[in-house]
């Protein structure tokens, strides 16, 4: 049902984190990164990325392993201490199109939640993977209800109305 996307957004919904830097590696400006991304192509030497909240995107330069983490080195960044600035920075990439009927998270946060009947359950206020499916999580008058994503379970998902309608049955106490 989501799409297979990175957890944060940028403002501008256009570009997704695909990556996080965690500091630096050696003198030359080189970043140690966590992937936040399915799509691992995004981050390789040649392409392009953001430096979240900056307008113009920087060149992958290099990109390589420095033992179990990946590094980058960006264009702009060529010292130790720049590469230390971005420490906790998220790096960003434009949003790849979705098969239809799949959604990146940051598009479902905040979506009223109805039952079949056409009850208000609440409201998205997480995605997030458990074991193989992803879960979505809604807050509501009565509560939180975890719901996993499956097509049996989420019967629709309309963005332009902002509503999702899952099967769900409240439990008798």
């Amino acid at each position: 049902m989501a799409g297979m996307s990175s957890w944060r957004s940028s403002a501008t919904t256009e570009r997704l984190a695909v990556a996080r830097v965690l500091g630096a590696k050696g003198l030359a400006g080189s970043l140690r990164i966590e992937a936040l991304t399915d799509h691992p192509e995004r981050l390789a030497a040649g392409e392009s990325i953001w430096i979240e909240d900056e307008a113009a995107p920087r060149a992958i330069l290099e990109a390589g392993w420095g033992g179990r983490v990946p590094i980058l080195r960006l264009e702009g960044i060529s010292d130790r201490a720049a590469a230390e600035r971005l420490v906790g920075r998220y790096l960003e990439a434009p949003a790849n199109p979705l098969p239809p009927d799949t959604y990146y998270w940051h598009q479902l946060i905040g979506l009223a939640a109805f039952d079949e009947a056409g009850s208000e359950l609440g409201q998205v206020v997480e995605v997030f993977r458990a074991g193989e499916n992803e879960v979505y999580r809604i807050e509501g008058a009565s509560g939180e209800l975890l719901v996993p994503a499956l097509r049996d379970v989420v019967r629709s998902i309309n963005l332009g109305s902002g509503r999702i309608v899952v099967r769900y049955e409240a439990e008798e106490v």
